[in-house]
Protein backbone atom coordinates (compact mmCIF):
# COMPACT_ATOMS: atom_id res chain seq x y z
CA UNK A 1 0.00 0.00 0.00
CA UNK A 2 2.61 2.46 0.67
CA UNK A 3 4.75 1.29 -2.38
CA UNK A 4 1.24 2.99 -4.70
CA UNK A 5 1.00 5.81 -2.61
CA UNK A 6 5.11 6.64 -3.32
CA UNK A 7 4.83 5.85 -6.96
CA UNK A 8 1.29 8.41 -6.75
CA UNK A 9 3.06 10.89 -5.13
CA UNK A 10 5.84 10.61 -7.25
CA UNK A 11 3.77 10.82 -11.14
CA UNK A 12 2.01 13.81 -9.25
CA UNK A 13 4.89 15.80 -8.35
CA UNK A 14 6.94 14.89 -11.86
CA UNK A 15 3.29 16.55 -13.56
CA UNK A 16 3.43 19.76 -11.50
CA UNK A 17 7.19 20.18 -13.07
CA UNK A 18 6.04 22.23 -16.04
CA UNK A 19 4.24 25.25 -14.16
CA UNK A 20 5.07 28.33 -15.92
CA UNK A 21 5.23 31.93 -14.14
CA UNK A 22 4.54 34.86 -15.97
CA UNK A 23 6.45 38.12 -15.74
CA UNK A 24 4.76 42.11 -16.52
CA UNK A 25 1.23 41.35 -17.06
CA UNK A 26 -0.47 44.76 -19.06
CA UNK A 27 -3.93 45.25 -17.50
CA UNK A 28 -5.83 47.36 -19.99
CA UNK A 29 -9.23 47.71 -18.27
CA UNK A 30 -7.91 48.53 -14.56
CA UNK A 31 -8.63 52.06 -14.11
CA UNK A 32 -5.61 53.95 -13.19
CA UNK A 33 -3.76 53.99 -9.73
CA UNK A 34 -3.89 57.08 -7.96
CA UNK A 35 -0.89 58.48 -6.50
CA UNK A 36 -0.16 57.14 -2.47
CA UNK A 37 -1.83 59.75 -0.55
CA UNK A 38 -0.88 60.67 3.17
CA UNK A 39 -2.90 59.01 5.74
CA UNK A 40 -3.13 58.94 9.52
CA UNK A 41 0.06 57.04 11.56
CA UNK A 42 2.29 58.48 8.00
CA UNK A 43 5.51 60.29 9.03
CA UNK A 44 6.62 63.10 6.21
CA UNK A 45 9.58 65.28 6.19
CA UNK A 46 9.03 68.96 4.90
CA UNK A 47 11.89 70.50 4.11
CA UNK A 48 12.41 74.05 2.82
CA UNK A 49 15.90 74.77 0.90
CA UNK A 50 18.39 76.74 2.46
CA UNK A 51 15.43 77.67 5.68
CA UNK A 52 16.09 74.86 8.66
CA UNK A 53 13.96 77.02 10.49
CA UNK A 54 10.51 75.82 8.33
CA UNK A 55 11.48 72.22 7.86
CA UNK A 56 10.15 69.62 9.81
CA UNK A 57 9.15 65.45 10.47
CA UNK A 58 6.21 65.52 11.37
CA UNK A 59 3.48 62.06 12.07
CA UNK A 60 -0.06 62.64 10.41
CA UNK A 61 -2.52 62.71 13.39
CA UNK A 62 -5.93 61.67 13.24
CA UNK A 63 -6.97 64.93 12.22
CA UNK A 64 -4.89 64.80 9.13
CA UNK A 65 -3.94 68.63 10.47
CA UNK A 66 -0.41 69.79 10.62
CA UNK A 67 0.81 73.25 12.39
CA UNK A 68 4.08 74.80 10.70
CA UNK A 69 5.69 78.03 11.46
CA UNK A 70 4.16 80.91 9.62
CA UNK A 71 1.83 78.90 7.72
CA UNK A 72 0.07 77.67 10.52
CA UNK A 73 -2.78 75.02 10.07
CA UNK A 74 -2.35 72.53 6.89
CA UNK A 75 -4.65 69.77 6.23
CA UNK A 76 -2.49 67.26 4.34
CA UNK A 77 -4.59 63.89 4.94
CA UNK A 78 -5.52 62.42 1.55
CA UNK A 79 -3.40 64.59 -0.55
CA UNK A 80 -0.35 63.48 -2.58
CA UNK A 81 3.56 64.79 -1.08
CA UNK A 82 3.74 66.92 -4.75
CA UNK A 83 -0.01 68.41 -3.51
CA UNK A 84 1.84 68.73 0.14
CA UNK A 85 4.67 70.23 -1.59
CA UNK A 86 2.92 72.87 -4.00
CA UNK A 87 0.33 73.87 -1.11
CA UNK A 88 3.47 74.79 1.28
CA UNK A 89 5.53 76.71 -1.40
CA UNK A 90 2.43 78.92 -2.77
CA UNK A 91 1.32 79.51 1.38
CA UNK A 92 5.90 80.28 1.94
CA UNK A 93 5.38 82.63 -0.60
CA UNK A 94 4.29 85.16 1.34
CA UNK A 95 6.72 85.24 3.68
CA UNK A 96 10.22 83.87 1.77
CA UNK A 97 11.31 84.52 -1.82
CA UNK A 98 10.72 81.79 -4.19
CA UNK A 99 11.33 79.11 -1.48
CA UNK A 100 11.94 75.91 -2.84
CA UNK A 101 9.93 73.09 -0.81
CA UNK A 102 10.56 69.68 -0.42
CA UNK A 103 8.42 66.92 0.94
CA UNK A 104 9.55 62.71 1.40
CA UNK A 105 8.17 59.92 3.16
CA UNK A 106 9.86 58.85 6.14
CA UNK A 107 7.79 56.28 7.25
CA UNK A 108 4.20 55.75 5.15
CA UNK A 109 1.81 53.60 7.27
CA UNK A 110 0.38 51.75 4.57
CA UNK A 111 -1.27 48.05 3.77
CA UNK A 112 -0.10 44.61 2.25
CA UNK A 113 -2.67 41.83 1.36
CA UNK A 114 -2.20 38.19 2.02
CA UNK A 115 -4.21 35.29 0.56
CA UNK A 116 -3.70 31.72 0.05
CA UNK A 117 -2.07 29.18 1.99
CA UNK A 118 -1.68 31.80 4.88
CA UNK A 119 -3.57 33.66 7.33
CA UNK A 120 -5.83 35.45 5.12
CA UNK A 121 -5.80 39.80 5.53
CA UNK A 122 -4.19 42.56 5.96
CA UNK A 123 -0.76 44.04 7.97
CA UNK A 124 -0.32 47.65 8.32
CA UNK A 125 3.22 48.47 7.59
CA UNK A 126 5.04 51.27 9.01
CA UNK A 127 8.43 50.78 8.03
CA UNK A 128 10.36 49.33 5.33
CA UNK A 129 9.79 45.48 4.91
CA UNK A 130 11.02 42.46 2.68
CA UNK A 131 8.38 39.56 1.65
CA UNK A 132 10.20 37.41 4.02
CA UNK A 133 9.66 39.62 7.32
CA UNK A 134 5.93 40.64 5.93
CA UNK A 135 5.25 36.82 6.03
CA UNK A 136 6.52 35.78 9.41
CA UNK A 137 4.87 39.04 10.82
CA UNK A 138 1.79 36.58 9.25
CA UNK A 139 2.62 33.23 10.93
CA UNK A 140 4.09 31.65 7.69
CA UNK A 141 3.12 30.25 5.42
CA UNK A 142 0.63 27.27 5.98
CA UNK A 143 1.38 23.63 6.32
CA UNK A 144 0.28 22.25 2.64
CA UNK A 145 1.68 26.23 0.84
CA UNK A 146 3.86 25.95 -2.01
CA UNK A 147 7.00 27.98 -0.64
CA UNK A 148 8.76 27.83 -3.80
CA UNK A 149 5.88 29.50 -5.68
CA UNK A 150 4.85 32.64 -3.74
CA UNK A 151 3.73 35.52 -5.61
CA UNK A 152 4.18 39.13 -5.00
CA UNK A 153 1.46 41.30 -7.30
CA UNK A 154 2.11 45.02 -7.52
CA UNK A 155 -0.12 46.91 -9.43
CA UNK A 156 0.77 50.46 -11.25
CA UNK A 157 -0.70 52.33 -13.40
CA UNK A 158 -1.43 50.48 -16.80
CA UNK A 159 0.50 46.72 -15.71
CA UNK A 160 0.09 44.51 -13.06
CA UNK A 161 3.55 42.73 -12.56
CA UNK A 162 3.92 39.02 -10.53
CA UNK A 163 7.06 38.41 -9.00
CA UNK A 164 7.68 35.02 -7.55
CA UNK A 165 9.31 34.44 -4.40
CA UNK A 166 11.16 31.04 -3.96
CA UNK A 167 11.42 30.68 0.15
CA UNK A 168 12.77 27.55 -0.04
CA UNK A 169 15.62 29.34 -2.16
CA UNK A 170 16.23 32.18 -0.33
CA UNK A 171 16.50 30.54 3.07
CA UNK A 172 18.57 28.36 1.17
CA UNK A 173 21.17 31.55 0.55
CA UNK A 174 20.37 30.81 -3.36
CA UNK A 175 18.71 33.87 -5.13
CA UNK A 176 18.82 36.61 -2.55
CA UNK A 177 17.59 39.25 -4.38
CA UNK A 178 14.13 37.97 -4.93
CA UNK A 179 13.17 39.11 -1.13
CA UNK A 180 12.03 42.12 -2.19
CA UNK A 181 10.84 45.60 -0.74
CA UNK A 182 7.50 45.88 -0.43
CA UNK A 183 5.14 48.72 -1.22
CA UNK A 184 1.61 50.21 -0.35
CA UNK A 185 -1.47 47.93 -1.67
CA UNK A 186 0.80 45.00 -2.79
CA UNK A 187 -0.60 41.47 -2.37
CA UNK A 188 1.07 38.16 -1.64
CA UNK A 189 -0.43 35.16 -2.82
CA UNK A 190 0.81 31.51 -1.19
CA UNK A 191 -0.34 28.89 -3.56
CA UNK A 192 -1.09 24.93 -2.33
CA UNK A 193 0.87 22.61 -2.84
CA UNK A 194 -0.62 20.48 -6.13
CA UNK A 195 -1.82 17.06 -5.18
Amino acid sequence: MLRLLFICLTFACAACSNIKTEGVIPVNSTPDVPDLVVQTGDVINISVWQKPEFSQQVLVPPSGKIRLLLVGEVEIKGKTLEQIRIEMQEKLKKYLQNPIVEVSWVSPNFGVYFFGEISTGVIKINQNITILEALIQRGGPGPYADKSRIVLIRRSPGKETRYVFDMNKYLSGEDLEQNKYLQPGDMIYVPALPF
